[in-house]
């Protein structure tokens, strides 16, 4: 009979004794897989979000950018241009994955229903590259092409409330007998309420040609957005505006939340350490004169060191794999939890399941098993047979 075999079943001999310590490790396991893997989607479906912003910084001519940015976002009209030398300039900075040319400009329309005269903003966009910006832009109808005349895109809300249709023109203002020729679905932001035409139109029918009010910049790595930034308020006409305090606090409660998750995992895995190293000195100290036995018929001290760090083994693995099954099972209820204890969570799932996480995680179990009994294992080879078999007549 080997060693791995009379470890098995000296654990079977004190089922009561193994499946508790089991049972702890599996709570650990599924408490550091679960933590984990929430850690892991948590941060997955922050990138998510602040990539979905589309806009990371925003280039405004100079003046106050707060009070531009505030514009931009809500739809007012700024009074001072960049120009197409200022978005060269832009885009020549390293790190900038896209760089978009807007204008945006406000007009007068009666409205329909009441006779009164109404403001509607509009955006004259690069439509290829503001689809770029914003991947999740969809359209009834179809998109118009940079080069297309009296063309325009509206977004849905705008759409509902004007009682306009694919096809329908533009009745009165300066785009007059515009054809609409997509309407945006819904987005649930400002998208909604405002018109979209090619660039070179918007230009032409406000007599702006070259102009533009803003630059809409997205960079390839969030983390160079404060450089990049430094590098845009070096161009002369340019005044930055860039999504950092947003962002920022939203990285924050990352942080926070992986903070208070590491915290959790440390504490869960020091009691079941010590749990195990108890539970597997008390098993020593209980077999001493069966290990007395044992060096008497010719076993070694490192037979019985192997024998027991054997038994460590068994359990913190079956731990693993019973705690690794718990937290896969029931990963849904462990993130409905979490959510209701974070001050903000995404919207996505957050839990992130994956081979590589299951694997750390049950190697994860036998190396605790590992480190828990070298010291049993340790003392159990230390006893001398006639000190082993006194105690245990004692």
């Amino acid at each position: 009979m080997n060693f791995l075999t009379l470890a098995a079943k000296n654990l079977l001999r004190r089922r009561g004794r193994t499946l508790l310590t089991v049972l702890g490790v599996a709570i650990a396991i599924t408490v550091l897989f679960s933590l984990l893997s929430l850690n892991s989607g948590y941060q997955k479906e922050l990138n998510k979000e602040v990539n979905s912003l589309g806009v990371h910084i925003l280039a405004v001519p100079k003046g106050c950018p707060y009070e531009a940015a505030s514009l931009v976002i809500h739809g007012g009209v700024i009074p001072k241009y960049l120009t197409a030398t200022d978005l060269d300039n832009v885009r020549s900075i390293e790190g900038i994955e896209l760089a978009v040319p807007m204008l945006m400009h406000q007009f007068i329309r009666k409205d329909n229903k009441t006779g009164q005269d109404v403001p509607h903003i509009i955006f004259g966009i690069k439509i290829d590259e503001e689809r770029e910006l914003k991947p999740w832009w969809t359209v009834e109808g179809r998109y118009f092409t940079d080069n297309e005349t009296r063309v325009m895109l509206v977004g849905r809300g705008l759409a509902d409330k004007e009682n306009l249709t694919v096809g329908s023109k533009i009745p009165s203002g300066p785009f007059k007998d515009f054809a609409i020729v997509g309407i945006l679905n819904r987005t649930g932001d400002q998208d909604d309420q405002f018109h979209f035409v090619p660039l070179t139109e918007a230009q032409r029918v406000f007599n702006k040609e070259g102009k533009i009010t803003t630059i809409a910049v997205k960079v390839r790595d969030v983390s160079q957005i404060s450089r990049i930034s430094a590098e845009m308020e070096r161009i002369p006409d340019i005044q930055v505006v860039t999504m950092t305090q947003i962002m920022g606090t939203i990285m924050n409660l990352a942080g926070s939340a992986r903070s208070l998750l590491l915290t959790v995992i440390a504490i869960a895995l020091i009691i079941s350490a010590f749990g195990i190293i108890n539970t597997l000195l008390m098993s020593v100290n209980e077999r001493t004169r069966e290990f007395g036995v044992m060096k008497a018929i010719g076993a070694s001290g490192l037979d019985i060191g192997k024998m027991v760090l054997a038994e460590t083994v068994f359990i913190t693995f079956s731990g693993g794999v019973i705690g690794t099954i718990a937290a896969v099972v029931g990963s849904r209820v462990i993130e409905g939890f979490v959510r209701g204890m974070l001050p903000y969570s995404p919207r996505g799932t957050m839990v992130s399941l994956s081979p590589e996480l299951i694997g750390f995680a049950l190697v994860f179990s036998i190396a605790l098993g590992i480190v828990c009994g070298i010291y049993p294992a340790f003392k159990s080879s230390r006893l001398t047979p006639m000190e082993a078999i006194r105690s245990g007549l004692e």
